[in-house]
């Protein structure tokens, strides 16, 4: 497993130019750092909103593992993480089997873009999807 989750690992930054959000206004900026302890993934996400606002958040889990628990979450109740072929490493948040939340992470061919498509299944809109170009940081 850390062959494959170690071309997703370091800190990625948004790019704005080429991302597109349909959930919210793009925000100023945005980082996306991912690292690895013992099979355990963390991915941590910070963004700058529109209004100036900073807006963080975190997840941990195994991939392909059962699923993180999730007690903070007033919709969610269990995090999945587990890669979709090589080059894409998928999160969703779930409530008993009703997926409420996915974020696909695909990595391009030369490992320098990250692409992350979130969507969220939101009550009475249906699906809302932003997708996120972030680079790796040098």
């Amino acid at each position: 497993m850390t062959d494959q989750i170690a071309p997703f690992l370091g800190t990625w930054l948004l790019d704005l130019d080429d991302s597109e959000f349909d959930q919210s206004d793009l925000p100023r900026s945005g980082q996306c750092r991912i690292e690895e302890e013992f099979g355990l993934v963390t991915i941590r996400m910070m963004l700058v909103t529109a209004e100036g606002e900073t807006v963080e958040g975190e997840m941990a889990a195994i991939p392909g593992g059962p699923g993180q628990r999730l007690s903070q979450s007033g919709l969610a109740d269990r995090l999945l993480l587990f890669f979709e072929g090589d080059r894409t490493l998928t999160s969703e948040a779930k409530r008993g089997n009703e997926v409420l939340m996915t974020a696909r992470r695909r990595l391009s061919e030369d490992g320098r873009t990250l692409e992350i498509e979130q969507s969220v299944n939101v009550p009475g809109q249906g699906e809302v999807v932003n997708t996120a170009i972030y680079r790796r940081a040098q």
